[in-house]
């Protein structure tokens, strides 16, 4: 009974690997001692970290273990609610033609 104690929730699992970022050692001997609730959780967070970027099926890898650690430590909401919506919304649009005028285009070219 003595080794239950060790066992965590997933929620606590990939919290304390929040709070503890980084592997603790490189050494083999270490990463077998390692509980496996946290081999796991290091593993996810690395998956969710390091995006594989030549092929499009390692976004979508890392974009699965964000949306787990999102969903795990987070939580989702009940089913049947509405989700959160802002009563306000509004774009905020960039003027992309600040400081440029008609005639100044046609001048640097002459």
């Amino acid at each position: 009974m003595a080794g239950l104690k060790k066992h965590k929730t997933i929620r606590q699992a990939l919290q304390y690997v929040a709070d503890h970022p980084g592997w603790p050692s490189d050494d083999f001997h270490d990463r077998i001692e390692m509980p496996v609730w946290e081999m796991v959780s290091r593993n996810l967070f690395d998956i969710a970290n390091l995006t594989d970027t030549s092929t499009r099926a390692g976004f979508a890898r890392s974009t699965r273990a964000q949306r787990i650690i999102l969903d795990r430590l987070t939580g989702t909401r009940r089913t049947g609610t509405n989700p959160a919506v802002r009563r306000d919304k509004a774009v905020k649009l960039l003027d992309l033609g600040a400081g440029y005028s008609e005639g100044s285009d046609d001048e640097s070219r002459s």
